[in-house]
């Protein structure tokens, strides 16, 4: 295995770690927020990749408990694994491929 394939292998799979940990944390406080009617979930689904007026104003009046008293989301941990995604995407489309010397060289075919 490749320096470039464990790379992007480790990438992707950060990614899909930062994505489940930002929808669970999302989940953590807007979960309370929709089974108590503030906002419904059409609307709590929103505030997974935006921040809007409406998103902090939900967790502003929510008076429910939370687990370990979490009770704000930041968008911004999706987006990062979206662009860690990317960056995973993007390394397994350079991997080297191999000459007939043993040298490795990058396609320029496979960019395109």
């Amino acid at each position: 295995m490749t320096y470039e394939l464990r790379a992007s292998t480790l990438t992707a799979m950060l990614a899909g770690f930062l994505a489940l940990f930002s929808i669970g944390w999302w989940w953590l406080v807007f979960g309370k927020i929709t089974t108590s009617g503030t906002i419904s979930p059409l609307d709590a689904a929103v505030c997974l990749a935006a921040d809007t007026d409406l998103c902090r104003l939900a967790e502003a009046l929510c008076t429910n408990s939370h687990l370990i008293d979490i009770r704000w989301y930041a968008p911004e941990a999706l987006w990062a694994a979206a662009a860690l995604g990317l960056v995973a995407a993007y390394q397994s489309i350079r991997r080297p491929t191999s000459s007939a010397k043993g040298e490795t060289r990058h396609d320029p075919s496979a960019i395109a």
